[in-house]
């Protein structure tokens, strides 16, 4: 077995760890208890709204490529986005999912790989600001109303700032793309089985430098498109509502009867760590132990938050791997799965 598999073992044996312990420590007795009162019927109206989220989500990068003076079929990117999902669920980091796309992006597209990793970047942008502005709003209704405390007041404040912060700095780098230069060359030596995928799958021009600059101008020639980037931000501003009412029809058919502020905010942590680097596959484990404790924080019985944490788990992601899994197989996982793969 190579480094590049066992990580990849390691890692998810990690996620599973976390996972069982998460459901040993709410206890397995009342998990069952509280899901098997669920509505077969709302479990389907949960599928239907992912399945639009992911039609969202495809539409808003699709955009973009088009503000970018390229075409690419819209099943094409749908189909990549598909595999970028099923990449991420399986391999040791959230990052892949951005990875993947650039590559078949400029494959599939023609176009450099910096043009294509400046689509994907505004894409990630137009849904951090989307979301962080419903969560603002709800964090607001929340923090003015009479059963929120200090500290709870406190904990939830952290998911705003730190995405704030990460989203300024994506940013000022976007336009300031130099800034990067005297590290990227650095970088790239960490990270060299993914620039060996891209050479050989993707649109390559030039080492970091012409990188750099085919990112930058392309960035600024989306910005130009108007009317192409609203229509994207609108696209993905649905890709979040969507994810926000499944995790509302998930608590109404558990019973539970809250705050569409506080869905908004707990989504609003589940999504951040989501997009945290952090080497375990789908964040598995972790993202049910943040959505718990959020819902738990706002008054929700444990029992019942985890259930609606592994229930929203069960839609959002077991269920999509047959699809995204197909994707994938066409797109050539095997040869994509050597990004996850460290320096032998």
């Amino acid at each position: 077995m190579n480094k590049g598999k066992a990580t990849r073992i390691l890692s998810l044996t990690l996620g599973i760890v976390v996972l069982v312990a998460f459901i040993y420590f709410v206890g397995i007795g009342n998990l069952e208890r509280v899901l098997l009162q669920v509505n077969p019927a709302l479990v389907v109206v949960m599928v239907a709204l992912q399945l639009l989220g992911f039609t969202f989500y495809a539409s808003a990068w699709y955009l973009l490529i088009r503000a970018s003076g390229y075409r690419l079929p819209f099943l094409t990117c749908q189909g990549i986005t598909f595999a970028s999902i099923f990449a991420s669920y399986t391999m040791p980091s959230g990052i892949f999912l951005e990875a993947v796309r650039c590559i078949l992006g400029s494959k599939e597209s023609g176009m450099k790989i910096g043009e294509s990793t400046a689509t994907v970047i505004l894409h990630r942008i137009l849904y951090v600001v989307g979301f962080l502005a419903s969560t603002a709003c709800a964090f607001l209704i929340i923090a003015s109303g009479p059963r929120v405390t200090l500290s709870v007041f406190f904990q939830i404040i952290i998911v705003p700032t730190v995405a704030i912060a990460g989203l300024v700095t994506v940013l000022y780098l976007s336009f300031k793309p130099q800034r990067l230069l005297p590290l990227l060359d650095r970088i790239l030596r960490f990270a060299r089985p993914l620039v060996n995928v891209v050479q050989s799958q993707a649109t390559v021009d030039g080492k970091a430098e012409q990188f750099l600059t085919d990112y930058h101008r392309n960035f600024r020639k989306m910005l130009s498109s108007s009317l192409c980037v609203f229509a994207s931000f609108g696209a993905s501003i649905g890709d979040w509502v969507c994810s926000v009412m499944i995790l509302w029809v998930v608590l109404v058919a558990l019973g539970v009867q809250t705050s569409i502020w506080i869905v908004v905010a707990t989504m609003a942590i589940g999504k951040l760590v989501q997009m945290t680097p952090v080497a375990v596959p789908g964040m598995l484990g972790i993202y049910e132990t943040a959505i718990t404790t959020s819902l738990t924080l706002f008054g929700t019985p444990v029992a019942v938050a985890a259930s609606a944490a592994i229930l929203s788990r069960i839609v959002t992601s077991w269920l999509d791997l047959p699809v995204t899994g197909v994707a994938a197989y066409h797109y050539g996982y095997k040869t994509f799965a050597q990004i996850g793969a460290p320096n032998r």
